[in-house]
């Protein structure tokens, strides 16, 4: 059953948590670690579990951790196609 958004921040708030677990898949489908993930983004390997986190509800984080450039950098990384790299591309 589809999600139906009420607001426009709830839609984001859903292709945020959407992308978190398309990462997280990629990197069980491709024997990938954190440390990886992190070498290709340039950040730690604690940032990185940070970034994948999806926040509860209460949780004052960051809801929208990853920058235009770094998604790019994962699709070039788990190499993308066009198709599926412009879906990810325009959250």
């Amino acid at each position: 059953m589809p999600r139906i958004a009420l607001t426009i921040q709830q839609k984001r708030d859903y292709k945020v948590r959407d992308f978190k677990g398309w990462v997280t898949k990629q990197m069980k489908l491709n024997g990938k670690r954190q440390a990886d993930v992190a070498a290709v983004l340039g950040v730690s390997t604690g940032r990185v579990s940070q970034m994948l986190k999806i926040p509860q509800k209460g949780d004052r984080t960051n809801p929208d951790p990853f920058s235009y450039g770094q998604v790019l950098a994962l699709c070039e990384y788990f190499e993308v196609d066009g198709e599926e790299r412009q879906r990810l591309l325009t959250l």
